[in-house]
């Protein structure tokens, strides 16, 4: 079956699909989102949650705007105990001990992933599918990384081509602790698997790219991996041009969740520059968006910043974009260098100026490209305790810097997508 206006069909591959939410999801649904504009019909094969830490209604409700196919197996592949043991399906920030726990005994119990449980089912009617649309080719995007597995089996059984889209590494991350030699093996040879007969890998940033080229050399050349950055959708910032940063108070936003840096340091300056300046504490306003744990919690307590810190939780993505554009200063904690966190790029669409913790590399780099950031090593609060200085004297000033339109544009979201339809288009033979 062709696509609209006898548009060529991809199949795409995504276990974390809106409506789930997070910055995870956000990647793959904006590549669906804008394919049709350039001459691909997206078929969406994805689960149906059943325990998920936050979702957002509003990613799925502009997809279905657009009338994008999403076919949904009938569940996640959880176990039944999990199930019965999350009945509401959004279950919260969990405390730092417990995801640990979690993720070791998941890599014990389950290879490659959780999502594994999922599979059986996910094959049986991605076959459908095929008989059904007849794609040219397949995109699959990890984690988990039972999706590329997925799409190995479901495009060798139907001599297709398929591309594989890494949001973060398998073999590599950081996060992954591999229980025994065996498991770390058995997780190598599948990717090697899944390596050896995709048409192209696509990865967001360099430091990705020359890992994976680095561990599979042997298999892979330079022009084997793709490098397609996250961005931002300028369409999200469509209508909310007017709202503005509050004149009376200084307001630091942080947007997302801490999954690649405590933010210890960064609140640790923050208090030693209220100690210094007590009269700026009436003007200063940290206001924290997404999934809060217990820890954090902790610190803004023994920290005394309860009355700075507003926690506002998880939002919408819309109302989360509403509260970037209401701040002054934009931060960002990335203190593992191959983690590559979507959120930067929204940061760079608010037009704000940046405050980010991270190591020399990639997104450190990226940042200062903007010549709106203010950047300091991992732990380093007395760097940090002098940013948050000039950033509130500049704010006084009025003289806080934002990024050039020419700058951001490059990581518009729409212009992302034509990239991967052009890969897209090469290895359909179209």
């Amino acid at each position: 079956m062709a696509g609209g206006q006898g548009q060529p069909i991809v199949l795409v591959i995504a276990y974390y699909f809106p409506p789930m939410g997070m910055g995870g999801v956000q990647r793959i649904a904006k590549f669906v989102k804008y394919l049709p504009e350039y001459g691909w019909q997206p078929v969406v094969l994805t689960a149906t949650p059943s325990a998920y830490f936050a979702f957002d209604p509003t990613l799925l409700e502009e997809l279905e705007q657009h009338r994008i196919p999403i076919v949904r197996t009938s569940g996640d592949g959880l176990p039944r105990w999990i199930r019965r043991r999350f009945k509401n399906p959004q279950i919260g920030a969990p405390p730092e001990w417990l995801q640990t726990a979690w993720r070791l005994w998941s890599q014990l119990r389950w290879i490659p992933d959780r999502a594994i449980g999922w599979k059986p089912e996910a094959l049986s009617l991605g076959k459908r599918l095929l008989r059904e649309y007849r794609p040219a080719i397949l995109l699959a995007t990890a984690p988990p990384y039972t999706d590329f597995l997925l799409a190995h089996e479901l495009a060798t059984a139907a001599n297709l081509p398929y591309v594989l889209d890494y949001r973060d590494l398998w073999m590599g991350d950081p996060f992954r602790r591999y229980p025994t030699p065996w498991h770390r093996r058995r997780n190598e040879r599948l990717e090697r698997t899944v390596l050896m007969r995709m048409a192209r890998a696509v990865v967001p940033t360099r430091a990705l790219k020359e890992e994976l080229l680095r561990r599979y050399g042997d298999l892979l050349e330079h022009e084997d991996i793709a490098i397609i950055p996250h961005g931002y959708d300028a369409e999200d910032f469509a209508g909310l041009e007017h709202l503005r940063p509050p004149e009376e108070r200084f307001v630091i936003a942080h947007v997302g969740t801490f999954e690649c840096g405590s933010p210890q340091a960064t609140l640790q300056a923050i208090a030693q520059f209220l100690e210094r300046h007590p009269g700026a504490r009436r003007h200063v306003e940290i206001r924290w968006v997404g999934l809060v744990r217990p820890r954090e919690q902790r610190m803004l307590k023994e920290l005394q910043l309860d009355d700075v810190v507003r926690i506002l939780g998880y939002l919408p993505h819309r109302e989360a974009l509403i509260q970037m554009l209401q701040a002054h200063v934009l931060w960002l904690e990335a203190h593992v260098p191959l983690c590559s966190p979507g959120k930067l790029f929204e940061y760079l669409g608010a037009r704000r100026t940046l405050l980010v913790c991270a190591p020399a590399g990639a997104i450190r780099r990226i940042a200062e490209e903007s010549r709106a950031a203010f950047c300091a090593e991992p732990g380093d609060v007395a760097t940090l305790r002098r940013h948050v200085e000039e950033l509130f004297e500049r704010w006084r000033q009025g003289e806080l810097p934002v990024p050039s339109e020419d700058y951001v544009a490059q990581f518009e979201r729409r212009r992302l997508t034509g990239e991967l339809a052009r890969l897209l288009s090469f290895h359909a033979a179209l």
